[in-house]
């Protein structure tokens, strides 16, 4: 939070005391997980196959961005790539974070001990 001016500090402190009080006291039910399993398929369908396929649909018919056009054909592709890729890296990047942000809330180790014998 170094990095913003104190007046946004100051505005944001009470979102984000609200926002570290839910992700420490969050605990899962099957309700909730079935919930969110139907929000994140819906979310990464849209981003994962629908967005870039509209992209290439748009650049293609709309932009005029085809084969007779080299470099828009291959900037065409590095934008849908940029969507895909950026989408996908969200999906796993967030939850790693958003897991550790709630271990260090709840004072948890980064260890996870697996039990047996050692």
């Amino acid at each position: 939070m170094r990095l913003l001016p104190k007046g946004v500090q100051e505005r944001a402190r009470p979102h984000i005391a609200r926002a570290e009080t839910f992700v420490r006291d969050f605990e899962w039910t099957w309700t909730k997980a079935v919930l969110a399993a139907l929000v994140l398929w819906f979310l990464a369908f849209t981003f994962l196959a629908i967005l870039p396929s509209w992209w290439l649909y748009f650049a293609g018919a709309k932009l005029g961005w085809t084969q007779q056009k080299p470099w828009l054909f291959r900037l065409r592709d590095l934008v849908a790539s940029g969507i895909y890729g950026t989408a996908l890296l969200v999906f796993i990047v967030v939850p790693y974070f958003v897991q550790k942000w709630r271990r260090r809330l709840r004072s948890e180790s980064e260890s996870r001990p697996t039990g047996g014998y050692r």
